[in-house]
């Protein structure tokens, strides 16, 4: 690949137009020389200045080609400067690019699902300045000036402080940075500027970059945002397979179908594609997840489900266990299933490892929610069955990457229900929700709070306000009868009303204090504490793409039924993994269309949402009853049931999309063609 570099025009060719450069090859015929004048322009600041010299033709033995053709030659070698490459300054590169890549591969906190990149800076003189490598939290390129000992804030833009050492100033001006994988020119939502922006602000003279961005859509794009503000840019000229191979598992996930569907969601809503986890029970059902520990349907109004009437189903909680627990002892499996497209639908239930939705390590964060009492997957209203979400989080969100943020949702007035240290008597058994909420070596725990409805506040704020109209009606009264004998009490009433006013004030102002205490608290953990506008799922995921820019986003179900199908109405997700139960007796195809109808049962009406699944959709290889025989599949009221997972996606309806009905035109076939050409039945 070569440098980025300004394209030399026509005009250039010996400071001639087109027209006299034309004349002036059809007039020689001995060796031309194009000199490639500096361009003094600050864009072009990273030009080599090169020099190529064209062959005099033997005319006594070759024909002499055209004048326009020797043009096109000269005018395509214009288009594609060969640079002149200097071997110490090649040398250089290559020894710096092996130290951030380097700087790449080493270190324990990786940034997977976000590639792995290094970064180092060096001065004119070849004295490292500062090295860096990304993790779950930073950029290499932020961690390298960091080391070097600049001070960077993200704000809008971002916010850069220079040591007062003027040697360091002027080392940085004149440094070289080399990174390995092309810097991006894009936002990350408003709480991260684009890097390109970062390395333009530090003054950097030249930037050397391993390899492009592995995405086409965005290739190059930075290193055209950096060559246009002036910046000497390399792109390929060190090490490119090298660093290439760094990043080889990341370039497959990137351009998997699913981040294909994702950039694209998110270029059309500004919000991330939304995959819902969850199960699927038959209504009049809902015992079955107290009875097996998963939300799973089994019958329908007395009739099993090989039964073609499907009635109706409900969407519910996701089983808690990640992945069936089938592995053989001795055998650690491999949690992690990069290659998601290439699921094996064919997996010896005893040996396979498939996690329960495949998506999890992938995406840029896992969503649980902390349901209000009501919504909780029981009639159990108490505090601790409402903690499953957080329970996953805290326990089984621990084997995720570093990189996938763990985000809770609920009510800002359920707060004071949340459990913050291990000592809560809410929390449940086995769960060490002070390490959560630390989130020691990952990327933090983030808690996103909507605007509930305090209904006692809500309560002492309306009476504060009557009362206070109370007074000042009293207090204008007793001024009009300051003659009166009716003054006094008046004024008396209107000292009760404003002391009640200012009881209820004083209690809200409790409520408020105690609020800011908790906030204040898990603060203290690390956690990020939000609040956002609306409290439903969509408004989580636009928050989520507005602030954070992210792209995919998994969201374990922690409510029941008809709060689903609303969330998914409302276009918060594209994509679900449900889990059910199906009759084990036929083959995949029956089982894909028990399971494909009690989905869209339990998404919604087909005229509103359309639910697609194809048989490679569907996995039969989770045992997780111990009853269950080697082909997963247990028997209840005599009859086998196997549990699935069914993977689909979902459409929504437009009814204002505009369709074109199109009525073909239709004639006679010509009495020839039909005696000479046409089939013999024609």
């Amino acid at each position: 690949m070569q440098p980025i570099m300004a394209k030399k025009s026509v005009e250039d060719v010996n400071g001639l137009s087109g027209k006299e450069a034309l004349g002036d090859i059809v007039g020689k015929k001995n060796t031309d020389k194009i000199v490639e004048e500096k361009d003094e322009t600050a864009a072009s600041k990273s030009m080599q200045e090169t020099s190529e010299s064209i062959p005099a033709e033997d005319t006594s033995t070759k024909k002499e080609e055209g004048p326009a053709s020797k043009l096109e030659e000269r005018l395509e070698n214009l288009e594609e400067p060969q640079t002149a490459v200097d071997p110490a300054q090649s040398a250089r590169d290559e020894e710096f690019m092996h130290l951030a890549i380097d700087a790449a591969i080493t270190g324990d906190s990786s940034p997977f699902p976000q590639p792995d990149i290094g970064a180092v800076l060096v001065s004119a003189e070849g004295k490292i300045m500062g090295h860096g490598r990304s993790d779950y939290n930073t950029h290499a390129v932020r961690a390298c000036f960091e080391n070097a000992g600049l001070s960077i804030t993200p704000l809008s833009e971002w916010c850069v402080s220079w040591p007062e050492d003027e040697t360091f100033r002027r080392e940085l001006s004149q440094s070289t940075l080399y990174v390995t994988l092309e810097p991006s020119n894009e936002r990350q939502g408003t709480a991260l500027p684009p890097m390109t922006r970062l390395i333009q602000l530090t003054g950097v003279r030249r930037v050397v970059i391993g390899c492009a961005d592995p995405v086409q859509s965005r290739a190059l794009k930075g290193a055209s945002a950096l060559h246009a503000a002036g910046i000497d840019v390399f792109v390929g000229t060190a090490c490119e397979s090298l660093c290439k191979a760094v990043i080889e598992d990341h370039a497959i996930l990137a351009n998997s179908k699913l981040h294909r569907m994702a950039r694209n969601n998110f270029r059309q809503f500004k919000r991330p594609l939304g995959f819902l986890h969850c199960s699927v029970v038959a209504s009049d059902n809902v015992q079955a997840f107290a009875r097996h520990g998963n939300a799973f349907g089994t019958e329908i109004d007395g009739k099993k489900l090989s039964y073609r009437d499907l009635g109706r189903f409900e969407i519910a909680p996701p089983p808690e266990v990640i992945w069936a627990d089938t592995t053989p002892e001795g055998d650690d499996g491999d949690f992690f299933n990069v290659d998601f497209e290439e699921e094996s639908l064919e997996s010896d239930p005893v040996t396979m490892g498939s996690p329960m939705m495949p998506w999890y390590e992938q995406v840029d964060a896992v969503v649980a929610t902390f349901p209000k009492a009501g919504n909780g997957p029981t009639d159990d209203t108490s505090v601790t069955a409402r903690l499953n979400g957080l329970k996953w989080l805290a326990t089984h969100g621990e084997e995720l990457p570093a990189g996938v943020e763990r985000i809770i949702v609920m009510d800002a007035t359920d707060l004071p229900e949340l459990p913050l240290s291990n000592k809560d008597p809410n929390l449940p058994r086995s769960v060490d929700v002070e390490s959560f909420w630390r989130a020691t070596g990952r990327k933090k725990t983030r808690v996103l709070l909507r605007r509930g409805l305090n209904e006692r506040a809500r309560a002492a704020a309306l009476a504060a306000a009557n009362a206070a109209a109370k007074c000042a009606e009293l207090a204008q009264a007793a001024a009009m009868a300051i003659e009166s004998g009716d003054a006094e009490r008046c004024a008396q009433a209107a000292i009760e009303y404003e002391k009640l006013a200012k009881s209820e004030m004083s209690f809200i102002q409790d409520e408020l204090g105690k609020t800011q205490k908790l906030k204040a608290q898990l603060e203290e953990y690390g956690v990020v504490v939000e609040t956002i506008e609306g409290g439903e799922p969509v408004d989580v995921m636009k928050h989520l793409g507005e602030r954070n820019g992210y792209q995919t986003v998994v969201w374990r179900a922690g409510c029941w039924g008809d709060r689903g199908v609303q969330s998914i109405l409302a276009g918060a997700f594209q994509w679900v993994s449900a889990h059910l139960a199906v009759d084990a007796i036929g083959g995949r195809f029956w089982q894909l269309m028990l399971a494909e109808n009690a989905l869209q049962s339990a998404c919604g009406p087909a005229r509103k949402v359309k639910v697609f699944a194809d048989q490679e959709d569907i996995s039969l290889e989770y045992c997780d009853e111990p009853e269950a025989d080697m082909d997963c599949r247990m028997n209840i009221d005599g009859r086998p049931i196997r549990h699935v997972r069914l993977d689909a996606r979902l459409v929504l309806v437009d009814d204002e999309r505009p369709r074109e009905f199109m009525k073909p035109t239709m004639r006679a076939l010509d009495r020839r063609y039909v005696e000479e050409q046409a089939p013999w039945f024609l």
